[in-house]
């Protein structure tokens, strides 16, 4: 009896050590898939996010953290984007701007140009007016620089005309204040 009841013990230690190293195993696994997915989501790769996630919740269904960052993909990918359109405007670099009692429109219209230009046509800020009310117009521009950020151009534009800029995915829209 006593034989039996240690050869029970032993043989429940095995398998309760194997089962733990299993849970380790997974556990390890699983925390390794969730920092892939948060990487991935501070690069801007939604989709491999979604896959780390999705994996995350097929090895452990009720995991809470994997369900949260897959509800906010969506959201985060439109900021990602955003940022990204954004940066383009710090990174891209105007060897020359010269304008001289330049409306605003003449100035917008030549800063997609040259933003093209200056990217080889890769990319354009997409620039556009908004001003139901006209509070734009009639406002000379003179500025010049040169090697200077796309970014920095328009900042110093909406000083000189009282306008705000809104960057959207596709497009950046300058608007009064």
């Amino acid at each position: 009896m006593k034989r039996l009841i240690t050869t029970i013990v032993v043989t429940l230690s095995l398998v309760t050590g194997a089962y733990a190293d299993q849970f380790k195993e997974r556990a390890k696994e699983i925390q390794k898939l969730y920092n892939q997915g948060i990487i991935a989501m501070k690069t801007g790769k939604m989709d491999t996010a979604k896959t780390s996630f999705s994996r995350i919740l097929k090895l452990q269904p009720g995991h809470g953290p994997a369900k949260y960052q897959l509800s906010r993909l969506a959201v985060v990918g439109q900021d990602f984007k955003l940022q990204q359109r954004k940066a383009k405007f710090k990174t891209t670099k105007l060897k020359e701007v010269d304008f001289h009692e330049a409306t605003l429109t003449e100035v917008i219209e030549a800063l997609n140009v040259m933003s093209k230009e200056a990217t080889d046509k890769k990319w354009s800020p997409n620039l556009i007016i908004q001003d139901p009310k006209g509070r734009l117009k009639g406002k000379e521009i003179n500025l010049k620089m040169s090697n200077v950020p796309v970014a920095a151009v328009l900042q110093y534009v909406m000083d000189m005309t009282g306008g705000i800029i809104q960057y959207d995915e596709y497009a950046t829209v300058i608007r009064s204040k």
